[in-house]
C-alpha cells in the first residue's frame, strides 16, 4: 500500500499494486457501497457499483462495456496512465469530472488502485458531502489485507503493519514483530546470499527488486521473491512478498526429468554398443569352458566362470539402463496384485531361506481388486523391494510383504517391511536418485527404476524407516467396477 500526506500530516493510502484475481476485482467493487468503478486497460468500463449507478441516474447495462470518459473525465495524464501503466504507475488521488445523466457534472476526487496482475484499475470515486477519505481507506485495507501477496511496511526500521499473507509466507504471527525492529521478519528465513542482500537494502531503506529468501516447512521449502519500494512523500519502505513455491518445485521436477532423459539417451546408447560384443565375448567364453572341462583344466575353467558372472553383470546392468530409457513402453491389462505376489513367493522365499530370513505374506481379509499393471514390470518392482529387504537384515529376521488399503482415495496399499538397521535420514532422500547407492556392488539404479514403473502406473512409492527396519510402501490405483 503506498501512503500520501494530507491535511493535518494525516495518511491515508492513494495507491497500491493488488494481487487479487480479476474477477474477484469486479466482485469487490460491483458490491463495494462507494461510488466506484472497474475499467481494462483499453479504458472500457468492467463494473461498476450500486452507488455510482445511482449518482449516475443510470442502469448497469447504459455503463458497463462503455468508455470511461462517458461517464468520468480525468486528467489526460492520467487517463494515459489507465492505458498505458508505465507512463504514471502510481498516481496520487486526482480531481474529476462526474457526468451524470440529465444533471450538472459534479467535481470529485478519484482513487486509484491498480491490479498488478492484469493491468486493470479501480477507481474510488469520493463524491463531496457524502464519502469520507477514512472509509476509502478502510476498504482499500480490507483488499490489501485479503490479497494472496504479502504485503509488509516498514516506518524507520520498526515493522509498521503487514497483512495476512505476509505473516503466512514468513512463518510468523503478527504479534510476534509489529512494533519491532525490521530484522525479526527474517528469524525463520534460511542463511543465504539473498536474504543476506535483503537485510542490507532493507537496513539501508533502498528500493530492490526480485530477491530471493526462503524456509523450512517440514521437509517442504518455501521460496519467497522479495520486492521492496521506498515510498513517494516517505520514508517508509514496502515490501511485497510473492510465493514461488510452486515455480520452484515444478522446476525442479523439470530438471529431473531432462536429467532422467538423458540418463535414457546415455542407456540407449551404451546397450547397443555394448550388448553386441558382450554377446560374441559370452559365447566364446562358454565353448572355452567347454573345452577346458574336456581337457580337466579346472583351474582356466574356474576363471572362464568368474568372467561369464561377471558378463552376465554387465547384462543385467545395461537392462537396468533400459528400463530407465525406457519407462513407459508399459503393457497394461487388468491383473490381481495378490496373484503377482503369490507368484513371486517361491523366488522370495528361496533368497530368504539362504540367509535365515523367514519371509511373511499378510493379505487383508477382502477380495482383491483388480489393477491395470503390466505384471512382469510388477513383479520386478516387487522382486527388488523384497531383495532390498533381504539384503538390509544380512542374516536372520522376518520380510513382511503386506497387502491392504482399499482406501477412499482408491488405492491398494503394498507393503514390503525388514528388520535391518533403517534408513539413514540423509539417504532416505537420496535412494530414489539415479546412481545413488549404499551397497558395495549396487548399481544405484534398482530403486529409480521401481519408482519410474509405479510413476508410469499413476502409483506412488513411499519409504518409511525408524531406528530399526525400513518399510517400502506402493500405492497402486485399482479398476473400479
Amino acid at each position: 500500500m503506498r501512503y500520501n500526506r494530507d491535511e493535518g500530516d494525516t495518511k491515508w493510502p492513494v495507491a497500491f499494486d493488488s494481487n487479487v484475481r480479476s474477477e474477484e476485482r469486479m466482485f469487490w467493487v460491483s458490491e463495494m457501497p462507494l461510488p466506484a468503478l472497474a475499467v481494462d486497460e483499453r479504458g472500457m468500463v468492467k463494473a461498476a457499483s450500486r452507488r455510482l449507478l445511482e449518482v449516475l441516474h443510470l442502469n448497469r447495462e447504459q455503463v458497463v462495456g462503455n468508455p470511461l470518459e462517458a461517464f468520468l473525465v480525468l486528467p489526460p495524464k492520467v487517463q494515459a496512465a489507465i492505458r498505458q501503466l508505465e507512463m504514471y504507475p502510481c498516481p496520487s488521488p486526482v480531481e474529476g469530472v462526474l457526468r451524470p445523466f440529465g444533471s450538472d457534472p459534479v467535481t470529485v476526487d478519484v482513487q486509484l488502485m491498480r491490479d498488478g496482475g492484469s493491468g486493470s484499475w479501480s477507481l474510488l470515486v469520493t463524491v463531496p458531502g457524502e464519502e469520507s477519505r477514512d472509509r476509502v481507506r478502510k476498504y482499500a485495507d480490507r483488499i490489501v489485507a485479503r490479497s494472496s501477496r504479502g504485503v509488509v511496511i516498514l516506518r524507520e526500521s520498526t515493522v509498521a503493519g503487514m497483512n495476512p499473507a505476509a505473516c503466512g509466507l514468513l512463518g510468523l504471527d503478527r504479534e510476534e514483530v509489529y512494533g519491532k525492529h525490521a530484522t525479526d521478519l527474517f528469524v525463520r528465513m534460511e542463511e543465504s546470499e539473498g536474504l543476506q542482500e535483503v537485510r542490507n537494502r532493507v537496513a539501508q531503506g533502498q528500493t530492490f527488486r526480485g530477491l530471493s529468501i526462503s524456509r523450512k516447512q517440514g521437509r517442504r521449502p518455501v521460496i519467497i521473491h522479495v520486492d521492496g519500494e521506498v515510498l513517494e512523500d516517505s520514508s517508509d519502505l514496502l515490501l511485497t512478498l510473492t510465493d514461488m513455491t510452486q515455480v520452484y518445485l515444478l522446476e525442479m521436477q523439470v530438471r529431473e526429468t531432462d536429467r532422467l532423459a538423458m540418463i535414457g539417451q546415455l542407456a540407449a546408447g551404451i546397450a547397443h554398443e555394448i550388448r553386441n560384443p558382450l554377446t560374441s565375448i559370452r559365447g566364446f567364453l562358454q565353448v572355452m569352458r567347454h573345452t577346458l572341462n574336456e581337457r580337466g583344466d579346472m583351474k582356466s575353467q574356474g576363471y572362464a566362470e568368474i568372467m561369464l558372472r561377471e558378463i552376465d553383470r554387465i547384462n543385467d546392468l545395461l537392462g537396468e539402463f533400459l528400463m530407465m530409457s525406457k519407462p513407459s513402453g508399459l503393457k497394461k491389462k487388468l491383473i490381481q496384485l495378490d496373484q503377482v505376489i503369490r507368484e513371486l513367493l517361491p523366488i522370495v522365499e528361496n533368497e530368504g531361506l539362504l540367509h535365515n530370513i523367514e519371509v511373511r505374506f499378510l493379505l487383508q481379509k477382502i477380495p482383491c481388486p483388480l489393477i491395470e499393471a503390466d505384471g512382469e514390470l510388477l513383479k520386478q518392482v516387487i522382486l527388488n523391494l523384497c531383495k532390498n529387504g533381504i539384503e538390509a537384515m544380512g542374516e536372520g529376521g522376518v520380510l513382511t510383504i503386506r497387502l491392504s488399503g482399499l482406501s477412499e482415495s482408491g488405492f491398494l496399499s503394498l507393503e514390503v517391511e525388514d528388520q535391518g538397521p533403517g534408513i539413514h535420514p540423509r539417504a532416505k532422500e537420496k535412494i530414489f536418485d539415479p546412481f545413488y547407492t549404499t551397497k558395495e556392488n549396487g548399481t544405484g539404479l534398482g530403486l529409480p527404476v521401481c519408482k519410474r514403473i509405479i510413476q508410469d502406473l499413476r502409483g506412488e512409492i513411499r519409504v518409511l524407516s525408524g531406528e530399526r527396519g525400513a518399510i517400502f510402501q506402493v500405492l497402486i490405483p485399482y479398476h473400479k467396477v
